[in-house]
């Protein structure tokens, strides 16, 4: 009955997007590797084959913070109502039960729908156009939503996809040495997410299986005035070169 209750949230959240099967797949290949059980490998609270964060299955109803210790420690979470509706009562259920396995499927969705709504009506609009090459679609954008968090990406996309607008402390958390590395990770991330590739700096997408999340997504104020060159199309024009 719960895996029922659990496919019919899956279809209803379905409604916005097409081939949540794919999304899904993908968004694992970038982010746990297929493994519901796995945590972040960089020390974060970010947890299976999605990488969610606690302080995002707290956000999504899930998961409770007790209200002392540390946001990032998952021994200061206890699951909730909606969770133990869904046959999860705790963190290891959530890793290696069927139920956390369903829950972790569904919750990604969830998060996905809640992503796109939270998107700029700038950025929705880049679907169809192509930057450096990367075709951007829905799954793209929401593939560095996942990544950045909506704010986050609202905020590089106003800027005209300048990633210095990203704090620094993005770059340290993921293991990137420049703010070169990290906008080449976010092309790479959203044609990934498309089937496609993207010929930018040498190397694949960065960091490790189970990096996740970044736990600090909202709110980021804009710290810097460098204005990448990017070779952006917009149909039915190609080729447009500027300073973005």
């Amino acid at each position: 009955m719960k895996r029922s209750i659990m496919v019919i949230l899956c279809l209803a959240l379905l409604q916005p997007f097409t081939a949540w099967a794919d999304y899904n797949e993908n968004t694992s290949k970038l982010e746990g590797g297929n493994s519901y059980s796995i945590f972040n490998g960089n020390g974060g609270s970010a947890v299976g084959r999605y990488q969610i964060t606690a302080g995002t299955w707290e956000s999504l109803g899930y998961f409770k913070y007790t209200g002392s210790g540390s946001t990032g420690n998952w021994n200061n979470y206890v699951a909730t109502d909606k969770a133990r509706a869904a046959g999860v009562n705790s963190l290891n259920d959530l890793r290696y039960s069927s139920a956390g396995a369903a829950l972790q499927d569904a919750a990604n969705m969830e998060l996905a729908s809640r992503n796109w709504s939270s998107l700029s009506s700038q950025a929705r609009g880049l679907v169809g156009q192509t930057i450096n090459g990367v075709e951007i679609t829905q799954d793209g954008l929401l593939g560095a939503a996942h990544f950045l968090g909506a704010g986050a990406l609202n905020d590089w996309v106003a800027s005209g996809f300048d990633p210095s607008v990203l704090p620094a402390s993005y770059l340290t958390a993921n293991g990137f040495s420049s703010y070169a590395e990290l906008q080449a990770h976010l092309l790479k991330r959203m044609a990934a997410m498309n089937g496609q590739s993207f010929a930018g700096l040498e190397g694949g997408l960065g960091g490790e299986t189970g990096g996740g999340m970044y736990d600090q997504t909202e709110g980021f104020p804009g710290i810097g005035t460098k204005r990448p060159i990017l070779i952006r199309e917009i149909p039915p024009f190609q080729g447009e070169k500027a300073t973005l």
